[in-house]
């Protein structure tokens, strides 16, 4: 995502994610996603592990969750923000029909006002499903990825 409010919306998610599923990488937070959205792709590839100064490495890369974390709220932004735009669309369209109407009434009242669009259960069905379909994509684990669809649709739901 190009878009630096877009960014900040993904960080924003994949925080509190990363804080509910790996808390652990928490510390490292801000130096992975500031590399991530320098190079989402870079940030992506598994590291190669290193042999230490004596030649004997550990053998195994350490695996974070954050860069994934990352990349599944950038395409769960992405989804939402088309959601809400179309949402946005509709409700613009029946408030302009709403006032267009009031103009030939003696009776204008105004029509109520919402802090913004709910998603709908289908909805965040989608989300959960575009989340698990990102995170596979992935290679994360499909426990890993339960988990992460999970809690980012739990994450809109008490939001609402």
């Amino acid at each position: 995502m190009s878009d630096s409010s877009d960014d900040a919306l993904v960080e924003e998610l994949a925080r509190g994610l990363v804080q509910e599923i790996a808390p652990q990488e928490l510390p490292l937070f801000r130096a992975t996603s500031e590399a991530f959205f320098r190079d989402p792709e870079a940030a992506l590839k598994p590291q190669k592990p290193k042999d230490d100064m004596l030649g004997f490495g550990l053998g195994t890369a350490a695996s974070f969750l954050t860069p994934i974390v990352l990349a599944v709220s950038s395409e769960v932004v992405t989804l939402l923000i088309d959601i809400v735009k179309d949402s946005l669309r509709q409700k613009g369209s029946e408030a302009l029909q709403s006032a267009l109407r009031a103009l030939f009434k003696k009776d204008r009242a105004t029509g109520d006002k919402q802090a913004g669009p709910a998603l709908s259960a289908d909805q965040l069905a989608q989300v959960h499903a575009r989340a698990m379909e990102k995170a596979r994509q992935l290679k994360l684990p499909d426990d890993q990825a339960k988990l992460l669809a999970d809690s980012l649709v739990g994450s809109l739901a008490v939001a609402q």
